[in-house]
């Protein structure tokens, strides 16, 4: 995460002992739809393999 957050990709906030992470929202749409396809894909996975 701390690589992620140090190239602009996510942004963080603390909720007590939590910490929230979100996909930045300001980022160009392709960066974003690459993000959203990976995600999609590991989501695929781990049904598979469930």
């Amino acid at each position: 995460m701390k690589v992620l957050r140090g190239a602009g990709l996510v942004l963080d906030r603390r909720d007590a002992q939590w910490v929230r992470t979100r996909r930045n929202p300001d980022l160009a749409p392709a960066f974003a739809a690459v993000i959203d396809a990976v995600l999609t894909a590991e989501r695929n996975l781990e049904r598979k393999a469930a």
